[in-house]
């Protein structure tokens, strides 16, 4: 078996054991991988860890994150209103969109302003926020991340989907790797920066880490790059073909 293919071999059995390790941890009852969001007070321990080990660019990630918060303009935040009282909708669910300024827009109440705020204290935000209108009332809320999921995938896209889900599942979402992909060479870029590279991507997932912990944010894009020196069959037939078909036909009038 040649190198480049045993690496995508390998890269596709690692994401795929650690979805089904995930599935199996949840159908017995064991303890997973917890889905609670990461705290400021964990994210200012992380921090201080990241400035010791001299590790700038997750200390650069962590600031900023406390910093701006995570919620950015045309963010989704899934709201279920807990309370005698129906604001949103009929049934109380509703599916609210950040607008400019990240502001979140709150029927019949104040736009409440999410800069700075964590996907972690939205909940007790958004239930103080209410309580200046409503009685008796909570909310449960879902915040949403926007996330690209580009290059050698099957279906490559954005997706929507909530921030405590594994890396490998958003791979999977994507319709798992294709067959030109080395899933040993995935990045994650933001703005067009790598913010964590192939060697730290791959460290994600092999210890099951979800989005949230990874300090991502809407627009960020999972890119998974092809085996550099191998052979795109699938590239190679649709130059070749026309070509064969060519000289056939040259061949053929003389």
């Amino acid at each position: 078996m040649s190198s480049g293919l045993w690496r995508r071999s390998f890269g596709a059995a690692l994401i795929g054991l650690t979805v089904a390790a995930r599935m199996s941890a949840a159908q017995s009852g064991l303890p997973g991988v917890s889905s609670e969001m990461e705290t400021r007070s964990m994210l200012e321990a992380e921090m201080r860890k990241a400035d010791e080990q001299h590790r700038t660019a997750e200390a650069w990630l962590l600031k900023t994150r406390l910093e701006k918060g995570d919620f950015q303009d045309g963010d989704r935040i899934v709201m279920k209103l807990l309370g005698p009282t129906v604001l949103l909708g009929a049934s109380g669910n509703d599916t609210i969109i950040v607008r400019a300024g990240r502001m979140l827009p709150l029927p019949q109440m104040a736009d409440m302003p999410l800069t700075g705020v964590l996907r972690s204290e939205l909940n007790d935000r958004l239930t103080h926020h209410l309580a200046q209108y409503l009685r008796d009332s909570s909310v449960r809320a879902i915040p949403l991340i926007r996330l690209a999921v580009l290059g050698q995938v099957r279906l490559p896209n954005y997706y929507y989907t909530s921030a405590d889900v594994l890396l490998s599942d958003m791979v999977m979402k994507a319709g798992g790797p294709a067959p030109t992909a080395d899933v040993n060479n995935m990045v994650i870029r933001r703005g067009g920066e790598v913010i964590w590279n192939a060697q730290d991507t791959r460290t994600a997932l092999a210890d099951g880490l979800s989005l949230d912990r990874l300090h991502l944010r809407a627009g960020d894009e999972l890119y998974v790059d092809d085996v550099k020196g191998g052979f795109n069959w699938q590239q190679i037939l649709s130059i070749v073909g026309p070509l064969v078909s060519i000289v056939a036909y040259i061949r053929y009038f003389r």
